[in-house]
């Protein structure tokens, strides 16, 4: 792996020899963090908990908001007070089912970090939760949690629901099948998906992620020639809300030709509405090419897209195509969007060979925006001289990589973590020699 530069690179370092283990440790900065860590099970009463890093208790609660279908949003745990308090030690707890048996039914949980002044209306039955109340949080956790008849998976390190359509609707129209030779993840944890021809009807395939990320920077790397898809299908990698502001809040990379095998490129950045100036520019992606990367940082003033020949590169020195929109006016502010990974026929026209269409996604990456925190090293266990247990105190949603070394001057990558809480578990059980040196790298 190469090397960071120092800025962002090593956040712990420790030795294992003779079993003492010596540590040196750097904290940076981060912007606050919602973290849900008990979602009550469907059809449950148990309790919604949660941590936020970064907040002031004194000064800042949750305001915690639930989805319920045939009814909406609604305020939890009661209108009078709507808000939850932290506890010093960052920790919250809140029920969600004050309002009957209904509250177990809700598919949705919203939980927002704002300040104690905080004295919007009451949410009752609402299908969208205001955009001002997006506006006022500081940090946010959005997601989805199982619900019977909806088919979950893992993918990426992230949980996705499976789209899935007893009749046409969009894009396309289509219909869309959560069958698992329509979506599916290989022993690689590639992710599959395909357009198939079942029962004489033509089935596209879309995953929806069970959380929302806000702004940050989208990363979708494919194992597919994009210019291999057919004239006719579609695909989607992009952030939906299904509230219609900031018209749903759609980001979009798009591989695809829309029915015209003329057109020489075969993919585009969007920022939609689509038809506006300057919202949508298209690009080639090298014909042949299978392993390449797309992506958008997503600001609150701007977007920045780029496309890239391989795995991500930082220093972009693979670049494809590249585009920056800064039409402030239309950057859409985050709310509940989720990110979506479709695959769709146009018009829900079949494909022009009438054969399916398939592409592989290799990874989906959510990097925050800011500069990378770093780690700070906490209880570490010694099993015996040839086994290492540590607990690494991270940022959500940063990417980290162990590397280990017997000499400090060359390292290896050891493995790869994504943080999917303020706490990462490393073991190493199979220490060969006497002195052993680790490093935490946080990737960009």
């Amino acid at each position: 792996m190469a090397m960071l530069q120092p800025s962002s690179k090593l956040v712990v370092c420790f030795l294992l020899c003779l079993a003492v283990a010596v540590c040196c440790c750097f904290r940076l900065q981060a912007a606050p963090v919602v973290v849900i860590t008990n979602l009550p099970a469907y059809g449950t009463t148990d309790t919604l908990k949660g941590f936020v890093l970064g907040a002031n208790p004194a000064t800042e609660s949750v305001a915690v908001f639930i989805y319920v279908p045939g009814c909406g949003w609604v305020s939890k745990p009661f209108c009078s007070p709507q808000l939850t308090t932290i506890q010093a030690n960052g920790s919250w707890s809140a029920n969600i089912t004050t309002g009957g048996s209904g509250d177990t039914t809700a598919t949705r949980v919203a939980v927002l970090l704002v300040s104690n002044t905080y004295n919007q209306p009451c949410v009752v039955c609402s299908n969208t939760l205001p955009t001002n109340i997006y506006v006022l949080a500081i940090a946010k956790a959005v997601v989805t949690r199982p619900s019977p008849g909806v088919r979950f998976l893992s993918f990426s390190g992230y949980d996705w629901w499976l789209k899935n359509s007893g009749g046409l609707v969009g894009p396309g129209p289509n219909y869309f099948s959560d069958f698992t030779n329509n979506v599916w993840t290989d022993t690689n944890g590639w992710l599959h998906l395909r357009i198939t021809h079942r029962s004489n009807t033509w089935q596209c395939a879309e995953i929806v992620s069970a959380r929302t990320f806000g702004p940050g920077n989208y990363r979708y790397e494919l194992n597919s020639a994009v210019d291999a898809i057919n004239t006719n299908a579609t695909l989607g990698l992009f952030t939906w809300s299904d509230d219609p502001a900031f018209t749903d809040r759609e980001i979009d990379v798009e591989g695809g030709r829309w029915e015209n095998p003329a057109d020489t490129n075969n993919a585009q950045f969007v920022v939609q509405p689509y038809y506006a100036a300057n919202h949508l520019v298209r690009y080639r992606v090298p014909p042949g090419l299978t392993n390449s990367t797309h992506l958008y940082v997503w600001e609150t003033n701007r977007i920045s897209y780029q496309a890239q020949t391989g795995a991500y590169s930082a220093a972009a020195t693979n670049l494809i195509s590249s585009y920056v929109f800064t039409n402030t006016a239309d950057v859409p502010a985050s709310g509940d969007e989720n990110v979506r990974l479709n695959l769709w026929l146009v018009n829900g026209d079949h494909p022009t060979d009438s054969n399916e269409v398939e592409v592989i996604i290799k990874s989906f990456n959510f990097v925050p925006l800011g500069t990378a925190p770093g780690v700070v090293l906490g209880n570490v266990r010694v099993a015996a001289a040839s086994q290492f247990h540590c607990d690494l105190n991270v940022q959500p949603d940063f990417h980290y990589a162990v590397q280990t070394s017997s000499n400090l001057v060359q390292w290896q990558q050891q493995a790869s973590l994504l943080a999917t809480n303020a706490t990462l578990s490393f073991a190493d059980t199979n220490t060969a020699t006497r002195a052993r040196f680790y490093r935490i790298v946080t990737l960009p």
